[in-house]
């Protein structure tokens, strides 16, 4: 995963665990999402903050963050059956259980993710809604996944991740 990453310094793409740890990103990938592996302990998992730090959901447009919820709850089931670190997925799964009253409600629909491609919308803090698929190349055992996020040529989305190329992750605005 990390020798395809690095080839990737054109585009925003992170590596991460089934548990949605960020191991890796390009610095295009910290320019659009912010440092996903400065966080420690169970908040590495991107499925514990999801639910546990409102500050998450801020990069989530209101309307997708119900399915991008469930989309984390489902992440959550399947993460034992893919090489998941399974006592750490049963601490996160146990806090989950005891924090958030929404979870519990996301947890027993018993969703189970099976497939990751789609469009996303990212809140950028400064660029503002930003429009991208996401391909995702999966380890055999589906335990790390490598997460290339493009945008449609001619979009004002495109435009405004090649201006984050240029930029990078300095202030837009004075």
């Amino acid at each position: 995963m990390m020798r395809a990453l690095d080839r990737l310094d054109d585009s925003p793409a992170l590596v991460q665990t089934d548990l949605v740890d960020t191991l890796a990103m390009t610095p295009l990938s910290v320019a659009l999402l912010g440092d996903q592996t400065r966080h420690t302990g169970l908040a590495r998992s991107g499925c514990y903050r999801w639910f546990m730090d409102p500050a998450e959901r801020l990069m989530v447009p209101e309307e997708a963050r119900e399915r991008y919820g469930r989309a984390q709850a489902a992440r959550l089931w399947a993460a034992p059956t893919a090489g998941s670190d399974t006592p750490r997925a049963a601490r996160i799964l146990a806090e989950l259980q005891e924090h958030s009253p929404e979870f519990v409600r996301m947890w027993e629909l018993q969703e189970v993710a099976q497939s990751y491609d789609d469009g996303k919308t990212i809140l950028h803090p400064e660029l503002g809604r930003i429009d991208v698929d996401a391909q995702i190349l999966f380890t055999e055992n589906r335990a790390q996944s490598l997460v290339v996020l493009t945008t449609r040529p001619g979009t004002e989305s495109h435009s405004k991740l090649e201006l984050l190329s240029v930029v990078g992750h300095q202030q837009l605005t004075s």
